[in-house]
């Protein structure tokens, strides 16, 4: 006898990475709201730079042991480095999820949400802070604009498309753990060893908190179509 019903296994639907939005209209106006402020905060600053002071005065504070681990932080997720956590993520997720739908909403809910940030920061292109000799030996040149911040950008997004990934199991509580101390790490991180201002830091991550919900519908809305069409095949072609 022919069964008509889907795979066994996790709906796409389950994971909150792939579920619908009851307020599309207002994630997508908060979003465009978010960008367009916080490039004319972008702007303001780089000619008003009033976060200077305290940048200045976190960069100074001379803790040997805070700056050995913020600089070791801030190498780990350089671009190369970062690269490779977002592929064995994506694979992890995929693997335990038993979706690849659920793995791509994870790939490209950073990735999106990245890229518009990295856009931004062309834009606006707010020059880096001065960093002594030693530092930019130690961290590597940083030559592309400073606002917003690309790390930590990068650690909230993932921190962001984490939480939603675990969102609907028992790990919400240690996601949202884990990724409140990526962020808050990385922020003070780029601060304290001198590569951004703290007005870099918290711009990225206002970003991807304004950013993300949109980003998400959207991947939603283009994923789960996919989705039932794979289903649909998987079905037809057992049935035949």
């Amino acid at each position: 006898m022919t069964s008509s019903s889907a795979p066994s296994g996790p709906s796409t639907a389950e994971s909150a990475l792939l579920t619908s939005s009851a307020h599309l209209r207002r994630d997508i106006v908060v979003a465009i709201s978010t960008i367009v402020v916080l490039l004319a905060v972008g702007f303001i600053l780089r000619f008003v730079p009033i976060d200077v002071a305290f940048s200045n005065a976190a960069h100074h504070l001379h803790v040997s042991v805070l700056t050995q681990v913020a600089e070791a932080f801030y190498r780990s997720l350089k671009p190369l480095p970062a690269a490779g956590i977002m592929i064995v993520a994506t694979v992890a997720v995929g693997l335990l999820s038993r979706r690849w739908q659920v793995a791509l909403a994870f790939f490209g809910g950073v990735a999106v949400t990245l890229g518009l940030a990295e856009a931004a920061k062309l834009i606006v292109d707010r020059p880096r802070p001065g960093m002594s000799e030693a530092m930019t030996q130690a961290v590597g040149a940083t030559a592309d604009p400073s606002f917003p911040s690309g790390h930590v950008a990068f650690t909230a997004s993932f921190a962001a498309v984490l939480i939603c990934a675990l969102w609907t199991t028992r790990w919400r509580a240690l996601g949202i753990f884990v990724g409140v101390v990526l962020v808050v790490g990385m922020s003070v991180s780029v601060v304290v060893i001198g590569v951004h201002y703290a007005g870099d830091a918290l711009a990225s991550i206002v970003w991807v908190a304004g950013v993300y919900p949109a980003v998400r519908v959207g991947g939603a809305m283009l994923v789960i179509p996919w989705a039932e069409r794979a289903i649909r095949r998987s079905v037809s072609s057992r049935g035949r």
